[in-house]
């Protein structure tokens, strides 16, 4: 009846984000699979993770497993968040700031410049006190290999990549951070 209809589909939840950005992180089509439990620091770049990011259910326990204390010689792990909207993850932080949306990438950039990774020019981020993107680059660096940083699916593909950058440049690839092919 219609011969030049088309279908059109539109999601405005781009819940894909994270397989795009890692496929051109590293070049093949991959999926990022997020291991909280293994992680002593976690960086959440307006990523609520435990909340309404997609496998929230895998995070949760994952994440859960990071913060429990079997024995007396057990640590937890660190949650830094910056966030433009109150989360749940946001409410389990250990040092959380809340920045506009658009002022995650400046923030993402300035902590890959303090551990080392060259993020391009960015202007400097506003509202956010550089001590607190030192003493998180810090505990970064000092936990090498054990780290974790996440970016969120509201993100651009910019901050999700200096995300992968990060990870990369501090040995998480194939411990807290794996890909699996799709």
């Amino acid at each position: 009846k219609l011969p030049r209809a088309k279908w059109f589909v539109h999601d405005p939840l781009d819940l894909d984000i994270h397989r795009r950005a890692a496929s051109q992180a590293f070049g093949a089509s991959v999926v990022p699979q997020f291991h909280f439990d293994k992680a002593k620091v976690i960086v959440s770049l307006d990523c609520d993770f435990i909340g309404s990011e997609e496998d929230a259910n895998n995070h949760i326990h994952r994440f859960a497993q990071s913060r429990k204390l079997e024995k007396p010689t057990d640590s937890m792990s660190r949650l830094y968040v910056a966030e433009s909207l109150m989360t749940l993850t946001g409410a389990q932080a250990d040092h959380r700031v809340r920045v506009p949306a658009s002022a995650i990438l400046p923030l993402a950039a300035a902590l890959a410049s303090e551990c080392g990774v060259n993020a391009g020019s960015q202007p400097k981020p506003t509202g956010v006190d550089a001590k607190w993107i030192s003493e998180c680059a810090k505990e970064l660096r000092a936990n090498a290999g054990k780290s974790l940083i996440i970016a969120g699916h509201r993100q651009p593909l910019a901050v999700h990549l200096l995300a992968h950058a990060l990870n990369a440049a501090l040995g998480n690839l194939g411990e807290t951070a794996a890909f699996g092919r799709t």
